[in-house]
């Protein structure tokens, strides 16, 4: 049975939509068929992190909102690797439809659930993983109430736990399914207990995984899926911790 994984931050620079790369990268690799939509229509980031991999992008989410072509068309097959050929890649935007064209004309926000149905029937999906804007819009709402996992990418400071209260809230009203939080970039050395009492504490539920701050993530610049470079980082295996969480309800985190 198929399964749609929403991952979500309430402000940016949580590292989120890195998360969701590397979540379907490790998913297609164990052997899954997996599809990563971006649903970020204003900030964009994945067909930047797979640009070598689709080559110039023709059609995107946003030209199947306006009507220019079918969803199907808009999903790119990106083997990154050996391994990973079941692996697709939706856009969020292509040179044809600009950010400006879709906000300007509007579309019919029921077409977003009836895309993601289409994408996992037309491509045999295990997993389809949305990836969305920080905060809330249309597009994330709409991707939060069409999913059965919600993976939440946090950072451990006032700022993005400000946040906690009102995406606990939505994700009540919304019915996700099940709920992930997962803690990004966590410094060596900061107090582990603490920052769960602290984290646990706002969004009133547990962590799944603290992932660790990886300098090296600074090295690729972008040009390569941090879980193929380093698969045997600690970092991955906070992913792989998430991805056992969402697929199966057990996460293994131990403080």
């Amino acid at each position: 049975m198929s399964q749609i994984i929403t991952v979500h931050s309430y402000r940016g620079g949580t590292g989120k939509s890195s998360t969701a790369a590397n979540l379907a990268l490790l998913l297609a690799s164990a052997g899954r068929r997996v599809a990563l939509v971006d649903t970020d229509i204003q900030t964009p980031a994945l067909d930047v992190m797979f640009g070598d991999v689709v080559g110039s992008v023709r059609r995107s989410l946003s030209d199947y909102l306006i009507g220019g072509c079918e969803i199907e068309d808009a999903a790119y097959p990106a083997e990154v690797e050996a391994g990973h050929d079941g692996f697709f890649l939706v856009p969020a935007r292509s040179r044809a439809a600009g950010a400006g064209e879709i906000m300007g004309r509007g579309y019919d926000v029921g077409l977003l659930r009836e895309g993601f149905d289409r994408l996992i029937d037309s491509l045999a999906l295990d997993v389809l993983i949305l990836d969305t804007h920080a905060g809330f819009n249309n597009e994330t709402v709409t991707a939060m109430a069409s999913s059965d996992a919600l993976v939440v990418v946090t950072r451990a400071d006032r700022l993005d736990l400000a946040g906690a209260r009102e995406t606990m809230s939505l994700t009540g009203r919304l019915g996700c399914g099940r709920l992930s939080v997962a803690v990004n970039m966590v410094p060596d050395g900061m107090d582990r207990e603490r920052l769960s009492s602290v984290v646990e504490g706002a969004y009133g539920t547990g962590i799944t995984a603290i992932l660790p701050y990886a300098p090296e993530m600074a090295t690729l610049a972008g040009e390569r899926p941090f879980s193929t470079a380093y698969p045997h980082h600690a970092l991955v295996t906070g992913y792989r911790r998430i991805i056992s969480d969402v697929r199966n309800g057990t996460t293994g985190f131990r403080r």
